[in-house]
């Protein structure tokens, strides 16, 4: 089976990682990946991400969009035929990519502009698509963005989700709030599959030293490190002792951190796992998220982590047994607080990080996303 795919080369977010972790698994069988990326720079290096794949498995096709995108942005378009129109070169670029490559399926990672133009692309040409979610747009939007721009990326959100033959959702999670929130219906070919995290066979351990809380990932509203901040600040005013360090790409002037908090930029997953081992807790203050990798691949390391109700990971620690791991929300530091005190006396088991590493094993995860892919290309061909 060939499969065409939207790629990015940002390594430090969920959608590449789960990627590579697909492609590494399906390299070894005899299907190919067609990725197809669309980038917003006049000048860009090949990403060495992919460059240990064989040509004849993975290859990459780079779809400038510089000079359409910033100035046609898509919160602009009245409607998704006016965006169609405006998007032209863009879609009519994609097709050209998948008439050559010519794919037997197409896998939509997310709903944003990459995922929306591919869909409308292999929509034309009658190729069936297969939209695996990683975050909700609507959850994303800036609450401050005027109503017309909310309603227009709804539309195209909703668009994308009821074009697609099948649905994957990362999370129970995820797939409530699509049913609900974008679709207004349940999804007829839907289904719930984490993402996956490799095991590494190392024992839950404690790292020596000062005890280290920390949060990981890009800079976005949805994040609330906010949140991270006022814990380690309520942490101070208790005298409790630890670190905390903060791990992003980008930070806001008018966002104070204080500089009693240790600021990372993004690193490579290589060195985001070394990162991970060197901490005690890892902490996931984000308004929502659909599943939430680094929590994953920090616990199946032998991290403790805390998550709210509203983060997709929280499903798979409570059928673990680790519970305590997860917490309604983060909107009251005191409550936040206690938490993080109850975890610094307990330790992480071994039997509790196995089972969290069995629910996402990596041949079971990918077999079962496998089959939804062959089962779309069945029934298009029925």
């Amino acid at each position: 089976m060939k499969i065409a795919t939207n790629v990015h080369r940002d390594a430090f977010g969920g959608i590449t990682i789960s990627n590579l972790a697909l492609f590494n698994w399906l390299e070894k069988k005899e299907d190919t990946i067609v990725g197809i990326e669309f980038v917003m720079s006049r000048h860009v290096l090949g990403p060495s991400i992919y460059r240990h794949f064989d040509p004849a498995f993975f290859q990459h096709h780079i779809i400038n969009a510089i000079d359409i995108i910033p100035r046609l942005p898509w919160e602009k378009a009245w409607n998704r035929e006016a965006l169609r129109r405006r998007w032209d070169v863009l879609v009519e670029t994609a097709k050209e990519v998948l008439r050559r490559e010519v794919p037997d399926v197409v896998l939509l990672n997310g709903t944003y502009y990459a995922p929306w133009i591919l869909a409308t692309a292999a929509q034309e040409l009658g190729i069936p698509t297969v939209l695996r979610y990683a975050g909700v747009l609507q959850r994303e939007i800036n609450p401050k963005a005027g109503y017309f721009t909310r309603r227009r990326l709804l539309a195209y959100e909703r668009w994308i989700a009821s074009m697609a033959d099948a649905i994957i959702y990362p999370s129970s999670l995820c797939r409530s709030v699509v049913e609900t929130d974008i679709l207004g219906r349940p999804a007829t070919h839907g289904t719930v599959i984490p993402n996956p995290v490799e095991a590494h066979g190392q024992l839950a351990r404690r790292p020596a030293g000062r005890y280290t809380i920390a949060a990981v990932g890009r800079w976005s509203r949805i994040k609330n490190f906010q949140a991270f901040v006022a814990l380690h600040e309520n942490l101070l005013a208790e005298r409790w002792p630890h670190r905390a360090v903060l791990v992003t790409s980008y930070r806001e002037r008018k966002f104070h951190v204080p500089e009693t908090i240790e600021r990372t930029d993004p690193m490579s997953h290589e060195d985001l796992q070394k990162f991970f081992r060197s901490v005690h807790l890892l902490v996931v203050p984000s308004h929502f998220e659909t599943f939430c990798n680094v929590a994953a691949e920090a616990l199946v390391l032998g991290t403790s982590v805390l998550v709210s109700e509203n983060v997709g990971f929280s499903e798979i620690l409570r059928k673990a047994g680790l519970g305590r791991m997860v917490i309604k929300n983060f909107d009251d530091p005191a409550r936040v607080v206690t938490a993080v005190k109850r975890l610094a006396k307990t330790r992480l088991l071994k039997k509790e990080q196995a089972a969290v590493a069995k629910l996402l094993e990596l041949h079971l995860v990918h077999h079962r996303i496998l089959t939804v892919l062959q089962s779309v290309l069945t029934r298009s061909v029925d």
